[in-house]
């Protein structure tokens, strides 16, 4: 099943099982951010939507686009930075350990791809991406940083 396939009642179930049911995950807001760019906020930018299926059946997605960012190109996630509140992969919580295995092995694969930060924002600190992604990372002798942003009072 190529990215293109995948029609949005098929993203939008995925999206309701997924470990981060939030209405930032639905089909129709991130087409509708992509469209725009993020309100404008991105030039220059390439969408990478990348899935991964079993048997026909959608297992993952990861709504990815890669933009200039902080002075290099690097790999976010669609509905990045400012707009959205709650980012993450679309998967079902018992396939996100090998859909995220196998996500990395796609970007580490992948002209274009290859050697680019990835620079995700907005994901729920209560969700299994974050230290699934430092395990992985810290297995395949990749560096881990993770920031938390917190608002702070005047």
């Amino acid at each position: 099943m190529t990215s293109a396939e995948i029609d949005a009642a098929t993203w939008n179930a995925l999206a309701a099982e997924g470990i981060s049911d939030t209405p930032f995950a639905r089909h129709e807001y991130l087409a509708q951010w992509w469209s725009t760019g993020g309100g404008g906020e991105w030039t220059n930018a390439e969408l990478a939507l990348i899935s991964a299926s079993d048997a026909g059946h959608l297992i993952g997605l990861a709504p990815l686009f890669i933009a200039d960012h902080e002075g290099q190109r690097s790999i976010l996630l669609v509905g990045s930075i400012e707009i959205s509140d709650y980012l993450d992969l679309i998967v079902r919580d018992k396939d996100h350990a090998r859909f995220l295995a196998a996500l990395l092995d796609c970007i580490a694969a992948t002209a274009g791809l290859q050697g680019l930060p990835l620079d995700w924002y907005n994901v729920l600190d209560s969700s299994p991406t974050l230290p699934a992604l430092k395990s992985e990372a810290e297995r395949r002798g990749w560096s881990f940083e993770q920031e938390v942003y917190r608002p702070t009072r005047a």
